[in-house]
Parts: C-alpha cells; structure tokens; sequence
C-alpha cells in the first residue's frame, strides 16, 4: 500500500478509537482539554464593571419602600432593620453616583451617609435624570 494510504487509515483509526472512548466516557478529561482551549481561543466579552442604570433605580425603589416599612413597624429589631435597610441603600445610591458619574464634594464615598450627604446624592442623581 502507499504510504499515504497506510497514514490515512492509521488515523482512521485513531479517530475510532478516540470516538468509542469517548462514547464510553473514558475520555472525559479530552473533553475538559479541549473546552479549555477553546475558551483560551474564544474569550467571552468582559463583564462591564458597573450595574445597569435601570437595575440600579429598581434597586433604589426596592430599598426606599423597605426602608419606610422598617421605620413604620412595630416588630421586635426594628433599629437593627432600619439601619441595614439604610447601610443598602447608602450602598445603592453611592453606585448610582458612580455609574452616573456624579461628583459631589461633601458627599463621602462610603457608607454610612449622614441625612445631608444622603440628600445631596440624592438630589444629584435627580438632577442627572434618574427617577426611583
């Protein structure tokens, strides 16, 4: 036979081999490599670093109506309810004000806000457009 002929069924029957093996699941770990290299090849988009505005105003909506339940309850921890509910929506209007890119010079840039900084932010952020 020629010697392509005898490569090309050589790796015929490589491809057999490699084909039973793998229906067998003896092969997994070929199946794992070869998923690692396309994710080396095929890199998925990045992940964008700040939250989508419209999550954001829902978020903020969310914890403004939560944080009026917590303050107009009678429930036993209510101080400890109201000051979480307050420490997440610090969070949440502080990264609006990031996506948004608003700068205010008295607002401080971690949590907890005091009432006037919360007010500015919140103001800011009005002024920018979004609406919670």
């Amino acid at each position: 036979m020629a010697p392509l002929m005898v490569g090309f069924l050589l790796l015929w029957m490589l491809a057999l081999v490699l084909a039973v093996a793998w229906l067998l699941g003896h092969l997994d770990w070929c199946g794992r490599a070869l998923g690692r290299a396309w994710r080396r090849v095929r890199r998925p988009p990045p992940e964008p670093l700040t939250v989508p505005v419209e999550q954001l105003a829902a978020d903020l909506r969310r914890l403004a109506a939560y944080l009026e339940a917590a303050y107009d309850t009678e429930q036993p921890a209510k101080m400890e309810r109201v000051t979480a509910a307050a420490l997440a929506y610090d969070w949440v209007l502080l990264s609006a004000c990031r996506t948004l890119e608003v700068t205010e010079s008295g607002v401080s840039q971690l949590p907890p806000l005091d009432p006037i900084d919360r007010l500015t932010a919140e103001a800011a952020l009005a002024q920018r457009g979004l609406a919670w």
